[in-house]
């Protein structure tokens, strides 16, 4: 049946003139019973125009509307509207509250308290006998039974013999129970020794007397437990730019002990990467000079001079005259102490080791009783430390400046003497690889400001990419080399007795390669400042990574110190000029 509710609109409709508005449908018909509509049977309608649309009447029950309230189907054929009827039992819907164990035997994994599988099997947490005697449960059990023989079993209680009887009051039970015992290791003879660990490699010792930071830029960092040195490469300072210089050039010579001064002029230092001292020639003028620094009985003169704040102590070696009337000048030249270790002073020494020896200790063992120290940053600055093996170290007939080369040449190392005291310096060569300069640490940069010569000289060199290092007799075969290229233009072979170990073999390689490529020797003038002047360059040393910035327009580039050269020329306001020689690679 209709909703009452969706007829609004059809109103009752207002009542009209009948005289001038006769509906043709104001009275309905009787209808063929046959073609009755699904609307069921129309009611009369009022006289006077009310509308049949208002009242809905009953419709046939058996063609219901699909517009009102559902009956109930049949249960075979339920509607998809209605509750879900349970289907085939056993078959279970997933949507189903009713959800039932399928299998009752699977009951038995849920159960959260398992019984007691074994209650024969007993507690394993027991105390174990470590250390007592080894208890064997089957030799004991055998020991203890009884192994009848062929005759009959006899009894004797008291000295009568015992018989049983057929129904005897006293039954005999035989079984054997072994008392319970304390769980044991089963192997209880084996025991851990800790002892001291084995030496593997006694070659390979690490020396825990030198220390120093992995980074050689300062840190500020104490190690209390360290004395020992500590060598710090400080990066250089930016130079200060000024428009004018104004030095006062201080140049001072005296003897010593008694630090007598000796009026001097033309004065000459200079060092060479390969020197082991360095050189010096002044003249001085007259006997009385002369006397104060010529030879005696306790060995050569020790002579001081200063320039600039700069110090060298040296060896009065020889003199020469030159005589003018109405007056004479001498010139005298000399070297460093370090001359000391070297010919004709030091005398002649051989050697073999017996055991193995570290390079370093081999180079401090030609200074002892010399009073002088060696300084060898084997960790920051280099060369690499190596072992030399029992009877790879050998020599005849060299003096200990000689032998101390040798070591540091064999990978790749350069010495550098002490200009105050009586001290060296095993360095590397190279430091960085050439080709890797661009981004190694400074030691000094020379603007073009302070530059009143340059001058250069072109001496390319093949560009070496790979070399081979090796020992002779004892040691090591390495093919080193340079990252990033295929090998194909080789250096020289390299062969030395003290190549025996990789490290010092890389080293020399190394060093052997940055001497080639595209070179250039510049040379140029600059003044000396003193050390307090931190703003500029002050003394360049061989061996000195530098960084070279020409005038306006020329390059910026870096180069290697090869030599040092200083001149204080005439007397009183004298002029002091540093003479620097760069190896460049292009």
């Amino acid at each position: 049946m209709l909703i009452r509710e969706v007829g609004a609109v059809w109103q009752q409709a207002r009542r009209r003139d009948r005289a001038a508005c006769s509906l043709p449908w104001s009275k309905l018909l009787p209808l063929s019973t046959g073609a009755a509509a699904g609307w069921g049977v129309g009611l009369s309608r009022d006289q006077f125009g009310c509308s049949a649309w208002r009242d809905s009447p009953a419709a046939d029950l058996a063609p219901s509307s699909r517009w009102g309230t559902a009956a109930p189907r049949s249960i075979a054929c339920g509607s998809r509207w209605d509750d879900v009827d349970p289907k085939d039992w056993s078959r279970w819907l997933g949507w189903n509250h009713s959800i039932r164990a399928r299998d009752l035997r699977l009951h038995l994994i849920y159960n959260p308290m398992p019984g007691q599988q074994d209650s024969a099997v007993g507690q394993v947490w027991q105390r174990s006998d470590e250390f007592g005697p080894r208890y064997d449960s089957a030799g004991e059990l055998l020991a203890s039974l009884y192994v009848p023989g062929s005759s009959a079993l006899q009894f004797s209680f008291e000295g009568k013999r015992y018989s049983p009887s057929s129904s005897p009051l006293v039954f005999f039970d035989f079984r054997y129970e072994p008392a319970p015992r304390a769980i044991q290791p089963v192997d209880s003879g084996v025991g851990v020794s800790f002892s001291s660990a084995r030496q593997l490699s006694k070659r390979l010792t690490l020396p825990w007397g030198w220390g120093r930071p992995t980074d050689p830029v300062p840190t500020g960092i104490t190690y209390p437990d360290y004395t020992g040195p500590v060598y710090v490469i400080d990066t250089p300072a930016e130079p200060d730019i000024l428009e004018t210089y104004m030095i006062a050039n201080l140049v001072t010579l005296v003897v010593l002990p008694d630090r007598t001064p000796i009026e001097a002029a033309n004065i000459k230092l200079g060092l060479d990467i390969d020197a082991y001292s360095w050189s010096f020639s002044a003249d001085i003028a007259g006997r009385t000079a002369l006397n104060l620094v010529k030879p005696d009985g306790g060995g050569q003169k020790t002579l001081e001079l200063t320039i600039n704040g700069w110090t060298w102590n040296l060896l009065v070696e020889r003199y020469s005259r030159k005589q003018n009337f109405p007056g004479e000048r001498y010139s005298i030249q000399g070297a460093t102490r370090s001359q000391l270790l070297a010919a004709p002073y030091a005398p002649l020494r051989s050697n073999l080791n017996a055991a193995p020896i570290n390079a370093r200790q081999a180079a401090e063992n030609e200074l002892l009783n010399t009073g002088f120290t060696l300084n060898w940053d084997s960790a920051a600055l280099g060369p690499a430390d190596w072992t030399i093996p029992a009877g790879a170290f050998s020599y005849q007939s060299q003096t200990a400046m000689q032998v101390i080369a040798r070591i540091a040449e064999a990978t790749g190392g350069v010495i550098r003497p002490a200009r105050d005291s009586d001290a060296l310096s095993v360095l590397p060569r190279y430091r960085e690889a050439s080709w890797n300069w661009g981004g190694a640490l400074l030691d000094r940069i020379i603007p073009a400001a302070i530059m009143t010569e340059l001058a250069g000289d072109w001496t390319p060199q093949p560009a070496w990419n790979t070399v081979y290092v090796s020992g002779t007799n004892q040691g090591v075969g390495v093919q080193v080399r340079r990252t990033g290229t295929a090998g194909d233009n080789p250096a020289p072979d390299v062969l030395d007795d003290l190549i025996t170990d990789t490290a010092a073999a890389r080293s020399r390689g190394i060093s052997e390669l940055s001497k080639g490529g595209n070179v250039s020797i510049e040379t140029f003038y600059i003044p000396l400042f003193p050390p307090s002047d931190t703003g500029n360059p002050g003394l360049v040393e061989p061996a000195m990574l530098c960084e070279v910035r020409e005038p306006e327009g020329g390059d910026i580039w870096r180069g290697l110190c090869l030599g040092t050269d200083i001149s204080a020329e005439g007397v009183g306001a004298v002029r002091v000029k540093q003479t620097l020689r760069l190896e460049r690679h292009y």
